[in-house]
């Protein structure tokens, strides 16, 4: 492990700490459902935060950086995930009562969905934390979080100067893209893989996935 990492504070395992992070998980949710009072076809699209993946990404890279064991990056991450999950579809329910605009029975499908990509975002927590191992795959699993990250902000910045829409997740997908960047760069054992690797999976992702859905 890098002298930088040494002075992040470590997510300990244990009751205590996972029921931290899955009330961190319920309040990001809460958050993130509340954007919808906030018109998406706008210049900040303040939704966005919650259909786009760049939030999910950079919170569990997050849990994942300051995760003590590969078990605790994966409980950590499907906590916190799956809390989100929990209220941002229990909180649309309740708020159906109130506004029509949330009206409707409680969105089942869509629940278990996303409680199943909250067990895929503990299980790829999980793989990622082999990054500190010091061997030479790890430096491709370093390059990971950011170039999701970074393909997602091409994307949104090509929408903002085409629609003037996305201005809100441009500016968090750039700022996150250069923390891990920079984060994940001296954790890396081969800089030329780290960069290699961040060149071709920014690419890959941002033509499979934010070409077609977003542009």
């Amino acid at each position: 492990m890098d002298n930088r990492a040494k002075g992040i504070m470590k997510i300990k395992g244990g009751i205590r700490s996972y029921s931290v992070l899955f009330s961190f998980g319920i309040l990001a949710g809460i958050l993130c459902r509340l954007t919808d009072f906030f018109p998406y076809e706008s210049l900040w699209s303040l939704p966005s935060i919650a259909t786009l993946f760049g939030f999910w990404i950079a919170s569990v890279s997050l849990i994942t950086y300051c995760s003590s064991s590969n078990c605790g990056a994966f409980w950590g991450s499907f906590l916190y995930m799956f809390g989100m999950t929990v209220s941002f579809y229990t909180l649309k329910f309740i708020l159906g009562f109130f506004w029509e605009q949330f009206s409707g029975e409680f969105p089942t499908a869509l629940f278990l969905a996303y409680s199943v990509m909250a067990l895929v975002c503990g299980i790829g927590s999980y793989i990622l934390y082999f990054w500190n191992k010091k061997a030479l795959f790890s430096s491709l699993l370093c390059a990971l979080p950011a170039s999701g990250i970074l393909a997602e902000a091409i994307a949104c910045l090509i929408v903002l100067w085409k629609q003037k829409m996305l201005l809100g997740q441009t500016i968090f997908d750039c700022i996150f893209a250069v923390i891990f960047g920079v984060l994940l760069y001296w954790k890396a054992k081969s800089r030329l893989l780290f960069f290699l690797t961040l060149v071709i999976a920014t690419g890959i992702v941002f033509f499979l996935i934010y070409r077609p859905y977003l542009l």
